[in-house]
């Protein structure tokens, strides 16, 4: 976090925002989208609605003894086109390696992710035509990343966190010997680790971007 503070400095051109976009398979609905809503609930979370879904199932959870996980989307808007490399330093490639480096993350989507996987070329391009200050684009399918490199586009990453394993309920394990066991945890318990990881995905976003503009610069001059 506190080195994501300071990357944010380095790249004064670019909003960073990170959000929690579902909790325990309970997804917000885009259409109540509302950033002003970020803070002021403490799930991070753009729609008050789901926000208050959210404080009983994370509750509901805590009580059981058992843990729920969590998806974080992050927008970067402001980020030039022409950061990131074709091949090796790909953009995506970093921000995807930095959001897995993230503890408890387990999956990384650019853009539309998997959701792209299940879209015809046509249906998953991103159409171009003429603006005002160069290109504009009619979609952003790609999360403001194509061929490794920036389109001037927002750069749209979302990051899902397990259920914390460390939980009160009973779990099968094995000791040391190999026989058959159970473990359960004992004081601090997380129901939802995936909360607090919003502030954490928006650093590493801030660093990787950082990065890249200096090695852009190193490049380009």
């Amino acid at each position: 976090m506190a080195a994501g503070g300071v990357a944010r400095l380095v790249i004064p051109e670019v909003a960073i925002l990170g959000y929690v976009t579902e909790i325990g398979g309970d997804a917000i609905d885009p259409g109540n989208f509302d950033a002003a809503q970020i803070a002021a609930n403490p799930f991070f979370c753009p729609d008050a609605a789901a926000a208050g879904r959210w404080a009983k199932l994370v509750d509901d959870a805590r009580l059981a003894g058992s843990s729920l996980g969590a998806v974080v989307e992050c927008v970067a808007t402001g980020v030039p086109a022409g950061w990131g490399a074709p091949l090796y330093g790909k953009l995506d490639a970093d921000l995807a390696a930095g959001m897995m480096s993230i503890n408890a993350v387990k999956g990384v989507e650019i853009g539309d992710g998997f959701a792209a996987a299940r879209l015809t070329g046509e249906q998953n391009a991103d159409p171009m035509r003429p603006g005002d200050k160069g290109p504009r684009f009619l979609s952003n399918h790609a999360g403001g990343i194509a061929g490794g490199i920036s389109t001037g586009q927002p750069v749209v990453v979302r990051v899902a966190f397990k259920p914390t394993s460390s939980i009160l309920t009973p779990v099968a394990t094995i000791t040391r010997d190999g026989a058959a066991s159970e473990i359960r945890t004992k004081g601090r318990h997380d129901p939802c680790v995936g909360i607090r990881g919003a502030p954490v995905v928006e650093a590493m976003m801030a660093l990787v971007l950082a990065d890249h503009k200096l090695l852009h610069r190193g490049q380009c001059g």
